[in-house]
């Protein structure tokens, strides 16, 4: 375990060099003790956004952010509902793109909701993910840091299960109203790869796909190993 000095050290040197790399390992060390985690989560919350602005280019409030993703599922869900109406050439097109606007706006909701009955709070939305396109919340690491393991754990698997919610709502629309079979097909597809993709994080790191350490199922599984640690300690 980590002492108080040797924290106290590494704060003061990261907070001039602003290092992502050290930062996190200091973290990932802070995070194994609940009373290092206490006494300097604040501190540790101002490093990371410190470190988080000086690549954001653009932010867009929780309110003004939350209302969009809201709007944007109800536009998914007209979708699914009249794409049967729109004639066989867009009916599996409209049911595709109504399912990938339901999954990118159910899975920051799923955060935000699992996230605030467990006392995690959020600062913003920006755009991230793999086309760093996709709408993302930034945790506000403070109250991170001072949530269980489990608690942290539950909230990045809330956004894992509204994604497969909305393939699963999709693929179960597009074989319901007979679309065509492509689009049956690869929304079958995406909820098997998605599925699987969600629950081996691990694995997929070990074989050399480093971004996965950034999924949520990685983070999830990371502190449900560290609850782990903390039981047996």
């Amino acid at each position: 375990m980590m002492r108080t000095a040797e924290v106290e050290a590494k704060l003061a040197t990261l907070e001039k060099t602003l290092n992502e790399a050290e930062f996190w390992r200091l973290v990932s060390r802070v995070k194994r003790s609940r009373p290092l985690a206490e006494k300097y989560a604040e501190r540790i919350a101002r490093i990371d956004a410190d470190i988080f602005m000086r690549r954001a280019k653009l932010r867009v409030g929780i309110a003004t952010g939350s209302a969009a993703m809201l709007l944007l599922a109800a536009i998914a869900a007209l979708l699914l509902l009249f794409a049967p109406s729109l004639g066989a050439n867009l009916h599996g097109l409209i049911i595709l793109l109504a399912t990938f606007l339901l999954m990118t706006a159910l899975h920051p909701l799923a955060h935000l909701a699992a996230g605030r009955a467990l006392g995690i709070r959020f600062l913003f939305y920006f755009p991230n993910g793999p086309a760093k396109i996709e709408p993302t919340l930034k945790v506000d690491y403070a109250s991170y840091l001072r949530a269980s393991p489990q608690a942290r754990a539950a909230m990045h698997l809330a956004g894992i299960g509204a994604s497969i919610l909305a393939t699963l709502v999709g693929f179960l629309a597009a074989y319901s109203t007979q679309a065509p079979s492509f689009a049956t097909i690869t929304l079958a597809a995406l909820l098997l790869l998605n599925t699987l993709f969600e629950f081996s994080p691990s694995l997929l790191v070990k074989l050399g796909f480093k971004i996965f350490r950034k999924s949520d199922a990685y983070r999830a599984f990371r502190e449900l190993r560290l609850r782990k640690e903390q039981s047996r300690a």
